[in-house]
């Protein structure tokens, strides 16, 4: 069976680790093993991947790679063991101040002096953290894996609180990494790569050059020769400094590249940069969406990037066929930034629709820094009683079936993969028209409707016709279903990704 390896920086639970899991499933039915990688140290690695649900729930026979997982599991020789527990749990000598918070306890042990020496957070009957003080300043913090062991230990300056060392452990106490960071910027200063047996330490300037040796070496290890899909743009880097002669390589951005105002002519994103410096040494491009292409030939010379284009995989993820619509409520699911997904929008909008509409009611799915925020400016706008914000949502779809329509205000992006999921579940959308995707998904006035980016006063009448004819609304979801279920299917979309594996085989 041969490999497809799926190279990301870290398996979160957002749009691109979403879109990910539906490649992994068709790529299973097309008869290849998908494997992910991730580069984030992750200290739940284990539990975490068991833990995922909904959503984001990881498809029987995709596996996982991550570079500290791989590393710690060469080294470890005893896999029972657990190098720190005795001194963690020693308080010979030291006095105990223990209380109680959310999920365990927390307990601070102080010498005779009564000076702090260290703090320890029990969660669930074992170590979650732990901090060691010289002169009232931390200055080591210890993290715990699955094993109750610690797997990394940090480094602090007394004087920042900064990190400027970090170690990771094996469970037996073998050191098989260190990082050193510059306290004042973050930047690294160098990755050691311990080998215990050989006896040699392999110094990397910083990550990328230390992250992309492991990956090539992963790569060299398969066979027959596998196929290898760059998804962030960390990721293109660190492929595109393997060996060519060990994969077939694809690079595929899910997210908008350019910079405001997000087209050509305007920047690219800082984080794209580097990666499309280069981008005449990446066999196979791949855009979600026509526009990008376009635009991206426009930019690099169509000689030097002619990307093919495969959308995002869109179906029907509803736990529940039968959800009913709920009269009057309408849906938007993001994360809460205020920079990005811009909901504020959505609610300066909205005392226009409660005035017109008053048994509308908007119900906000999703996390973030802005919800503070934006609960603040609902109550500002006196629409308290009329919003709802549900937090976190495993099952953000059943939401949005339950739903008249759902909106979208993002700023930019790559495809818009919530407004294909609220649509293939048969509702419709009332979505700013940005690039890329609301108007490749959407129909304007037959799926919903596009309205000028910005442009308050058009959402809330996009908004309100389509609350005011409730009957019309199901049908235009209805009628979204279908094209969804036509256009954007894994059956649809596997015969374009075997297109561009075959053409990977060829240019790599």
């Amino acid at each position: 069976m041969r490999t497809v390896f799926l190279v990301l920086h870290s398996l979160g639970r957002a749009g691109r680790s979403a879109a990910v899991i539906e490649q992994c499933r068709m790529f299973l039915a097309l008869g290849l093993k998908p494997v992910i990688v991730t580069f984030t140290y992750e200290p739940r690695f284990t539990s975490g991947l068991a833990a995922r649900k909904g959503d984001f729930a990881l498809p029987a026979g995709v596996e996982v790679r991550n570079i500290f997982h791989d590393l710690q599991q060469a080294a470890t020789q005893d896999q029972d063991a657990d190098w720190s527990r005795e001194q963690d749990l020693d308080r010979e000598g030291l006095l105990v101040s223990t209380i109680r918070i959310e999920g365990g306890e927390r307990s601070e042990y102080f010498d005779r002096a009564g000076r702090l020496v260290k703090r320890r957070e029990v969660k669930d009957g074992r170590t979650a953290s732990l901090a060691l003080f010289e002169h009232a300043r931390p200055v080591v913090r210890r993290e715990y894996e699955d094993s109750g062991a610690c797997g990394r230990e940090r480094t602090l300056d007394p004087a920042t609180g900064a990190t400027i060392e970090e170690r990771y452990f094996t469970p037996d106490g073998i050191c098989y990494v260190t990082r050193y960071l510059e306290p004042a910027s973050g930047r690294q200063l160098g990755a050691y790569v311990h080998h215990a047996t050989s006896g040699q330490s392999v110094r990397y300037s910083h990550n990328t050059p230390w992250h992309a040796a492991w990956l090539d070496q992963v790569l060299a290890a398969e066979s027959p020769r596998p196929l290898v899909i760059a998804q962030h743009p960390t990721a293109m880097t660190k492929l595109l400094d393997t060996d060519p002669a060990h994969s077939s390589r694809l690079f595929l951005s899910h997210v908008n590249i350019y910079q405001e105002p997000y087209g050509p002519g305007a920047p690219l994103r800082t984080d794209y940069a580097q990666p499309f410096r280069r981008v005449e040494e990446m066999p196979v491009v791949l855009s979600l969406t026509e526009a990008q292409a376009r635009d991206m030939r426009t930019t690099f010379g169509p000689d030097r990037c002619d990307p093919l284009v495969i959308p995002n995989v869109v179906r029907d993820r509803r736990t529940d066929t039968s959800i009913a619509t709920v009269s009057g409520r309408v849906g938007i699911v993001c994360r809460l930034s205020a920079t990005q997904k811009r909901v504020d929008h959505l609610l300066c909008a909205w005392p226009r629709v409660v005035a017109a509409v008053p048994r509308a009611h908007l119900e906000i799915g999703g996390h973030g820094g802005a919800r503070q925020d934006l609960e603040e400016l609902s109550a500002t706008l006196g629409i308290r009683d009329s919003v709802t914000f549900l937090g976190w949502l495993d099952d953000s779809v059943d939401l949005m079936a339950s739903c008249v329509l759902t909106v979208s205000t993002g700023r930019s992006e790559g495809f818009g993969l919530s407004i294909g999921e609220s649509l293939a579940a048969g509702t419709p959308v009332v979505s700013y028209d940005i690039d890329y995707g609301p108007s490749d998904l959407i129909r304007d006035g037959v799926d919903g409707a596009l309205v000028p980016d910005g442009d308050h006063e058009a959402l809330a009448r996009g908004i309100i016709r389509l609350l005011r004819r409730e009957r019309r609304a199901a049908r235009a979801g209805r009628s979204a279903a279908e094209r969804m279920a036509r256009e954007f299917s894994p059956e649809v979309l596997a015969a374009r990704w075997s297109t561009a594996f075959a053409l990977a085989d060829t240019r790599s």
